[in-house]
């Protein structure tokens, strides 16, 4: 019974709190593809980089983790994987939270601009805030426009928000 006592213990302690994960990286540049909708590996980075402020499916669950994967390898891909990341913190699987921004040209034929792909993911739909109280010392009103993001996308019924909201899709 001693044992439950000290798992009870172990569990409380938040995940941001544990330290176990190593040396956070400072930033990453260079080129990542899409694990899922929230997650990068970055080419010669050893931890995978998680978006800070969202979640989305995972691949494994059905198709809205797949569209969700791809509509993130879409975006990489219209920057040739090449993105820029400020890490924010470890999560609990010894991700690398961080904002990760490409420089791609949206909407097509404008000149190219970088783009926060953490806030795009929720805009369009492939994905919804979370966390989203704990943001960055850099910028402290990252939450706030996630969550706007997030209503918008929501209440336009963008990428995966029919599902999400149980609707039938259209015949």
């Amino acid at each position: 019974m001693r044992w439950l006592g000290a798992l009870g213990a172990l569990l409380a302690v938040p995940a941001a709190a544990q330290t176990n994960c190593g040396e956070l990286p400072k930033t990453f540049e260079g080129q990542a593809y899409a694990q899922s909708g929230d997650t990068l590996a970055g080419v010669g980075l050893k931890p995978h980089i998680g978006l800070w402020g969202l979640k989305a499916p995972r691949p494994g669950s059905g198709m809205a983790g797949m569209r969700s994967r791809a509509a993130l390898d879409d975006m990489l891909g219209s920057a040739g994987h090449r993105l820029s990341c400020r890490m924010v913190r470890w999560d609990g699987a010894c991700r690398a939270l961080a904002q990760c921004t490409i420089t791609a040209a949206w909407p097509a034929g404008s000149a190219p601009q970088p783009h926060d792909i953490g806030v795009r993911m929720v805009e369009d739909g492939w994905a919804y805030g979370f966390d989203l109280n704990l943001a960055p010392d850099w910028d402290k009103d990252a939450g706030e426009k996630i969550a706007h993001f997030e209503a918008l996308a929501r209440q336009a019924r963008k990428g995966l928000w029919p599902e999400w909201l149980g609707e039938q899709p259209k015949p």
